[in-house]
């Protein structure tokens, strides 16, 4: 006889064994635990991407308000549109925890805005946050502090969004992995510019001025 009908006879005999086993009442109760165990799995994996909860505050614009940030209202309808990132969550950018009702367990380990002084100096981001409603025609400005007079808030040096180590105030590879190097996202793209000079120069945000220790030409 063959290798290949030897083959195929002990294949025969195994799915004969199965078919016996799972046509018995133990079988039929492994059979339907390992679907059960498949179907939370992909329901706890599934919901672990989702955003859900963030987008049932931050859409609403009554509860926004009374909570006192009314410029945080967003629609997911939104996001996609400003973003032009389509079917992207708030937690591919922001990390968070996107299925908690409770606002402190779904900011945990999100990243936020890094505001700085003129001195470079981290500052508190509490009344600078407010300042940050879009005014003006002016896309390189419209998003700058301002005051209620309409004046720019001269006491912020710069702000920092999320991709930023908060300690160098540098491009942050491993933030970068966690959100737009995500196999889903731009994978090859972040690859790619970590092997670059300006990816690789981590203290390139806070340098002060050409010689500083950490400037291109000290």
């Amino acid at each position: 006889m063959s290798i290949r009908g030897i083959s195929g006879i002990l294949v025969t005999m195994a799915i004969g064994r199965l078919w016996k086993f799972f046509g018995s009442g133990m079988g039929m109760a492994v059979l339907v635990l390992q679907l059960m165990l498949v179907l939370v799995f992909i329901f706890y994996y599934t919901g672990y991407q989702s955003s859900d909860k963030c987008m049932q505050c931050h859409a609403d614009g009554a509860k926004m308000s009374g909570l006192g940030y009314p410029q945080f209202v967003m629609t997911r309808e939104q996001v996609q549109k400003e973003s032009r990132h389509p079917n992207t969550e708030c937690r591919d950018c922001h990390l968070g925890n996107g299925l908690s009702d409770d606002p402190a367990s779904a900011h945990k380990g999100m990243l936020k805005l890094l505001v700085l002084d003129n001195d470079l100096n981290l500052i508190s981001r509490k009344g600078v946050v407010d300042q940050l409603l879009p005014t003006g025609d002016d896309r390189q400005r419209n998003m700058l502090p301002r005051r209620s007079d309409g004046s720019l808030n001269d006491e912020v040096g710069t702000l920092l969004y999320q991709d930023r180590d908060p300690v160098t105030l540098g491009y942050d590879p491993e933030i970068a992995n966690k959100t737009c190097g995500k196999s889903s996202c731009h994978p090859e793209e972040v690859k790619q510019f970590g092997l670059s000079v300006m990816g690789s120069n981590f203290r390139q945000r806070s340098m002060q001025h050409w010689t500083d220790i950490h400037g291109p030409n000290n």
